[in-house]
């Protein structure tokens, strides 16, 4: 099993996965940063101030952490091409220091069947590449976590925990529209495709149990849905819920591919992201396969809890 952990980059997903870890009284816990994170001191874990531009600032916060493990939570759509050096300079840190596990910011859809990332993020499936051959030559265990849709995006605007309001640019991308009224939903792609979707407390508590498993017990890719539902029951759920006729409306893949294809003409790079995206929820990219054995016996949140406990007559 990991004992002590490095979280690199602690965004919305991180601090999930850094109160798991707090919580669970196992691992002792360094987060890596490239500023001060006043909200996080005093919470048990150990604050890092780092500079991912620099190999050897990493290799020194890594050694005074004693670090076995890293899980990376580095992201920054604004520059990715920054995202992706700080990602190998990371990884040459870990390899020097003697890093044993390696877990990279992944937490998507299935990358067995759908290895190509949205424009935004393209540099993932080459670091995805190369730090699989550098893990595999330095015998450093590493996993790629795909976790379906964050179910947290779901939920009103200002009262998810830590990540942020979706903007009104991106609002086309979610399928599901809980606070229209009425509500709305869009049945992409196959209506009948189980789409796997996981609160981020889940996904948190889900990597506890990754960190786990002894060495040797992981495997390349760790499959963990928190709930599976097509957008179809969505819809069904949204009306026995709320008690209210949902608004429906079909998108089928060829026009999902022709969206991506006319936003790539147009060259609006927002355009493009929504496109793509709405892609992904419609061509199966988020039906993953059977959960990891680590995950057996979890209790997880499902998508018609979320919707009582927050839009249902119920709802605080």
């Amino acid at each position: 099993m990991s004992k002590n952990i490095v979280i690199a980059g602690p965004g919305s997903l991180g601090k999930h996965v850094l109160d798991a870890l707090l919580q669970s009284g196992q691992f002792n816990v360094t987060v890596f940063s490239r500023s001060p994170k006043l909200t996080l001191e005093g919470r048990g874990a150990i604050i890092r101030v780092v500079d991912y531009d620099d190999v050897s600032c990493l290799r020194a916060a890594l050694r005074s952490a004693q670090a076995d493990t890293i899980l990376s939570f580095i992201v920054d759509l604004r520059n990715p091409n920054s995202t992706a050096q700080s990602h190998r300079n990371l990884l040459e840190a870990a390899v020097a220091e003697g890093i044993t596990r390696f877990i990279p910011a992944e937490y998507a859809n299935d990358v067995a069947r759908f290895p190509t990332p949205p424009a935004s993020e393209a540099d993932k499936l080459h670091f995805r590449e190369h730090a699989r051959d550098v893990c595999r030559v330095h015998n450093i265990e590493s996993t790629l976590v795909c976790n379906g849709i964050i179910m947290d995006f779901f939920l009103p605007r200002g009262r998810k925990k830590y990540f942020a309001d979706l903007p009104p640019k991106f609002s086309s991308i979610l399928p599901v529209n809980l606070e229209a009224e009425p509500s709305r939903v869009v049945i992409l792609g196959n209506p009948k495709d189980k789409i796997s979707m996981t609160m981020a407390d889940d996904v948190a508590r889900g990597v506890v149990r990754l960190l786990l498993v002894p060495r040797g017990g992981w495997d390349d890719i760790t499959y963990f849905s928190g709930d599976r539902v097509s957008w179809e029951e969505a819809a069904e759920i949204l009306g026995r819920v709320l008690h209210e006729q949902v608004e429906r409306s079909y998108v089928t893949l060829e026009d999902l591919e022709s969206e991506v294809d006319a936003a790539r003409k147009e060259g609006d790079a927002v355009k493009v992201e929504c496109a793509e995206l709405r892609r992904a929820f419609g061509n199966g990219s988020e039906v993953l396969p059977t959960n990891a054995k680590c995950f057996e016996g979890m209790v997880t949140t499902k998508f018609e809890q979320v919707v009582r406990k927050y839009y249902g007559k119920e709802a605080s």
